[in-house]
C-alpha cells in the first residue's frame, strides 16, 4: 500500500529524471526546506535513500556535512560516501530556501559551493517554482497525494509533530477526511489515559519525546481541561482522585493496572477535600485504605477477648463494613490484605459443628463442608503474610477456628472411645491399582483444591475418603497405603511405631521400596503405562514441620506442583490412585498444651499429638490400639491439643483433619491436550500455521481481536498430523486485526492468538 512517505521518495526520484535526447543528467537534486518541516522524516528517508546527503554539522553516520564536503561527496571524492550507481545524489538543505542559493551575490559564503547545483542539477519543489512545505506536498492539487489538511497554525504545528506517524500510514486511510489539529494530535498520542499516567509516573517527558508530548498536551488541555506544560503531576493526581469528567477514564486505566508506582506515591499525598470525596471516591486515597486496614487490624486483635459466639458476630459485622474494599485498586495491589483475609474468616466463623452421633456421618460432613473450613483458614493466613497482619489473623482464628477444630476432634475421639469408629487396618491395594501416587501430608482440604485444579485441566477425577491408621504419623500410616502393606507386621513392642518387613527390618523407605520392587512395582520412572508404578510427590508435611503456620503461604504452590506431576502421569497414559498417610492440625501461635508427665511415657515415646504410655501408667488420655499390633496402645492428646507447647503444626493424634484421608481416582483419558499456537507466518495474504499438539483439530481465523468474531475462512481448516495448515485471506481485510482460534470437535476454543492480516 502507498504511504505519503512512499510518494515523497518517488517524487524525489522523479525530480532527477531528464530527457536524455536533449539534456545532460542532473548532478544532484537540491531539496530546500527553509522551515525544516521534513526533518522528522529524515531518519526513515536515510534508510530508503542511500543517495540522500544532508547539509549541516559533519556527521558521517547520517551522511551530513558542510557545503564543501557535500560538493566533494557528489563528485565521488569522499570514500565514506557511496552513491549507488544509477542514482542521483539528493542534497537536503534544512533551514535554507532556494532564493538564498539562487541569489549568488547575497548567498552566504558557507553555502556558495552549492550554488553550482542549482544550475547543474535540479531543484525539488512545486511546479510554481516554490519549495515544498510539508502541508503543501501533502495537499497540493498538482501534487501526488491531494489530501485534505486544515490550514491554521495549530494544525501546522500538529502536522510537524505527527509528521512521521502521518506519513507512514496508508494513503487510502488518510483520504476521505479533513485532518485538523485534534485528529493529528490523536494520531501521535492516541491513548490519552495511558499518556497521562505515564507522564505523572515520569516515564513520559517533554524532553524524551517533544513531538508526542506536544500532541498529548494539546489533547489533555482540550479533553481534561489540564495543561501539563503549566501544571505539575501532583496537580494531575488531585484531579485523578476526584475522577470528574474524562478523568474517570484515566482512573479506570490506573485501577486496571498494577504499575505506576509514582502515581501511587502522589496519591498517597492526597486527602479528600470534601465530604463528597470522602464518601463517593474513598477508594481513590491509599491513606484512607491504610487507615481502614489499621482499624480492621485492631478489631481482629480484639477478638481474642471475646467468646466464640461474640467473635462470630463481630466478624460478620466487620465484613459488612470492609467487604467493599476487596474490589478496590488497593486490594488488587495487595494493600488490603486484612480485607481479603476477612472474606475467609467469615467462612470459618460460619462453620457448623460436625455431627457426633455416628462416624460415617461425621466423616461425610467433614468431606462435604468441613474441609472447606480448613481451607478458608489456610487462605486467611496466606492472605496476610506480614507479621503485623498475621497477629491479627491469628487472633481471629484462635477465636473461631480453634473452638470448631476442638469440637470436631473431641467428637471423633468420643466415637472411637465408645467403639463407633474403628480406624483403618492394613489391606492390599486391589487388582485394579497399577499406578499409585503417594502425596505426603495431602490433607482433605488440599485434596479438594487439587481436584478443582485437575478438573480445570479437563481431568476426570473422583474424590473418596478412608480412615487413617493410628497413630497418624508417617512411620505407621505410609506403609499402610503402600501396595505391600499385607507383607508387613507389627512387633510386640515399639518406640518408633514402624511395622516390620518379613525379614524383621523396620519398614523405612528403602525397605518399603525394596519390597515393592520385589513384588513387581517400579519405584522410579516407568516408561510403559501398563507397568505397575509407585510414585511420590509433595512436601506438605516436611514444610509444615519446618515452617509452622507459614505453611499456609506454600500450600497453593505445593498443590500446583502435585497437579503438574499428576498431569504428567495421566498424559503418559496412566490411570492413578492418589493416596496419603495422614493429615495435620495447624494453629498460629501454637496449639493448646496438653500436660503429660515425662515419667508416664516410654523412652522416646512422646510426640506432639501422641505418646507411648508405659504399661502400668495411669492417664486420662484416650488410648487407641496401634494399627500394626492392637496389643500396643498409643495415647492421643485430647481435642486439638499438643503434648508439646508452642507447636503451630502437628499430627499423630485423632481429629477429622488427621484421620479422614482423601483417596483420588484419576482416569487416564480425561486430560486436555496441551495445545499451543506455535509458528504463524504470512506469505502475502497466505497464513501458514503450526500448532503444537494440534493434530486433527480444527482452526479458524476470525475478524477482530475476540475469539467470537465472524470467520474469515468459512468452515475453518483441519490441521494435519503435524498440526499444520495454510490458507488465503481476502485482501479486503489486509492490516485488520484477526483472532486465530484452535477448536476441538465440540467447537470449544483450546488456544488462540491475535494477528494482523498480512503482517508478521
Amino acid at each position: 500500500m502507498t504511504t505519503p512517505l512512499d510518494a515523497l521518495v518517488t517524487a524525489l526520484h522523479d525530480a532527477a529524471s531528464y530527457n536524455a535526447a536533449a539534456e545532460a543528467p542532473p548532478e544532484a537534486v537540491v531539496w530546500c526546506d527553509a522551515n525544516r518541516e521534513f526533518e522528522p522524516l529524515l531518519p526513515t528517508l536515510r534508510e530508503r535513500l542511500p543517495e540522500l546527503l544532508t547539509y549541516g554539522e559533519f556527521d558521517s553516520g547520517t551522511r551530513t556535512g558542510p557545503a564543501v564536503w557535500l560538493r566533494a561527496a557528489v563528485a565521488g571524492a569522499v570514500p565514506a560516501v557511496n552513491i549507488p550507481e544509477g542514482t542521483t545524489a539528493i542534497l537536503y538543505l534544512p533551514g535554507v530556501a532556494r532564493e538564498t542559493l539562487k541569489g549568488a551575490d547575497d548567498c552566504p559564503p558557507l553555502l556558495q559551493p552549492l550554488v553550482w547545483f542549482t544550475v547543474a542539477g535540479t531543484v525539488f519543489g512545486h511546479v510554481n517554482g516554490k519549495d515544498w512545505t510539508l502541508r503543501g506536498f501533502l495537499t497540493s492539487e498538482r501534487g501526488p497525494l491531494k489530501l485534505s489538511i486544515a490550514d491554521d497554525n495549530a494544525t501546522r504545528a500538529a502536522l510537524s509533530h505527527a509528521a512521521l506517524r502521518f506519513c507512514t500510514r496508508p494513503v487510502e486511510e488518510l483520504r476521505g477526511q479533513r485532518w485538523s489539529a485534534d485528529q493529528l494530535n490523536a494520531l501521535l498520542a492516541p491513548d490519552l489515559a495511558a499518556d497521562m499516567l505515564d507522564w505523572i509516573d515520569g516515564a513520559f517527558t517533554e524532553m524524551g519525546d517533544p513531538a508526542r508530548f506536544a500532541a498529548f498536551a494539546n489533547i489533555a488541555e482540550k479533553q481534561l481541561k489540564f495543561d501539563p506544560r503549566k501544571l505539575s503531576p501532583q496537580d494531575a493526581v488531585r484531579r485523578l482522585a476526584k475522577r470528574a469528567g474524562r478523568w474517570a477514564e484515566v482512573w479506570a486505566r490506573f485501577a486496571a493496572s498494577t504499575g505506576f508506582e509514582n502515581v501511587v506515591t502522589y496519591l498517597g499525598l492526597e486527602e479528600p477535600g470534601t465530604l463528597f470525596d470522602r464518601s463517593e471516591n474513598r477508594d481513590s486515597y491509599p491513606r484512607l485504605n491504610a487507615q481502614d486496614e489499621k482499624k480492621l487490624r485492631e478489631a481482629l486483635l480484639s477478638l481474642a477477648d471475646l467468646s466464640p459466639e461474640a467473635a462470630r458476630k463481630q466478624l460478620a459485622g466487620l465484613d459488612e463494613e470492609h467487604a467493599w474494599r476487596r474490589e478496590t485498586v488497593w486490594a488488587r495491589r495487595g494493600e488490603a490484605p486484612l480485607a481479603q483475609a476477612l472474606s475467609f474468616l467469615v467462612k470459618v466463623a460460619a462453620a457448623r459443628p460436625l455431627p457426633g452421633h455416628e462416624g460415617n456421618a461425621l466423616a461425610e460432613a467433614y468431606v462435604a463442608a468441613g474441609a472447606d473450613v480448613d481451607w478458608a483458614a489456610m487462605r486467611a493466613l496466606a492472605a496476610a503474610p506480614r507479621e503485623l497482619d498475621r497477629e491479627a489473623i491469628a487472633a481471629a482464628l484462635r477465636a473461631v477456628y480453634l473452638p470448631w477444630m476442638e469440637q470436631g476432634a473431641v467428637a471423633l475421639q468420643e466415637l472411637i472411645r465408645v467403639g463407633k469408629v474403628k480406624l483403618a487396618a492394613p489391606s492390599e491395594p486391589g487388582p485394579d491399582a497399577t499406578t499409585i501416587l503417594f502425596v505426603d501430608g495431602l490433607r482433605m482440604d488440599l485434596a479438594r483444591e487439587l481436584v478443582r485444579r485437575l478438573e480445570a485441566e479437563g481431568v476426570k477425577v473422583s474424590l473418596g475418603w478412608m480412615w487413617s491408621g493410628f497413630p497418624t504419623v508417617t512411620a505407621t500410616c505410609k506403609p499402610m497405603v503402600s501396595p505391600v502393606a499385607s507383607l508387613l507386621n507389627g512387633p510386640p513392642t515399639t518406640s518408633d511405631v514402624l511395622p516390620l518387613s518379613p525379614e524383621g527390618k523396620p519398614a523405612t523407605k528403602p525397605v518399603l521400596f525394596k519390597l515393592m520392587e520385589a513384588d513387581g512395582w517400579e519405584t522410579g520412572n516407568a516408561l510403559l503405562p501398563d507397568v505397575k508404578l509407585w510414585a511420590e510427590t509433595g512436601r506438605f508435611d516436611e514444610e509444615g514441620h519446618a515452617l509452622g503456620a507459614r505453611l499456609a503461604e506454600r500450600l497453593s504452590a505445593g498443590i500446583r506442583d502435585a497437579a503438574d506431576r499428576i498431569l504428567q502421569l495421566v498424559r503418559s497414559g496412566r490411570s492413578l490412585r492418589i493416596v496419603t498417610d495422614h493429615g495435620w492440625l495447624l494453629m498460629p501461635d501454637g496449639l493448646p498444651h496438653a500436660a503429660l508427665d515425662v515419667g508416664l511415657v516410654e523412652p522416646n515415646g512422646k510426640r506432639t499429638r501422641c505418646a507411648l504410655v508405659k504399661a502400668k501408667a495411669q492417664t486420662s488420655y484416650l488410648q487407641v490400639p496401634w494399627t500394626w499390633n492392637p496389643e500396643v496402645s498409643v495415647a492421643t492428646a485430647t481435642g486439638a491439643r499438643s503434648f508439646y507447647a508452642g507447636y503451630e503444626y502437628a499430627h499423630g493424634g485423632v481429629s477429622p483433619q488427621e484421620c479422614i484421608l482423601p483417596v483420588l481416582e484419576v482416569a487416564s483419558d480425561g486430560a486436555k491436550r496441551a495445545v499451543n499456537v506455535g509458528q504463524t507466518r504470512w506469505e502475502g495474504l497466505r497464513l501458514r500455521v503450526e500448532v503444537t499438539g494440534g493434530a486433527d483439530l480444527r482452526i479458524d481465523l476470525r475478524l477482530g481481536s475476540e475469539t467470537s468474531g465472524p470467520s474469515l475462512i468459512k468452515g475453518g481448516r483441519v490441521l494435519d498430523e503435524r498440526g499444520r495448515t495454510s490458507f488465503l485471506v481476502s485482501d479486503e481485510h489486509e492490516r485488520e486485526a484477526a483472532c486465530l482460534v484452535v477448536l476441538d470437535d465440540d467447537g470449544r476454543v483450546l488456544a488462540h492468538r491475535t494477528l494482523t492480516v498480512g503482517e508478521d
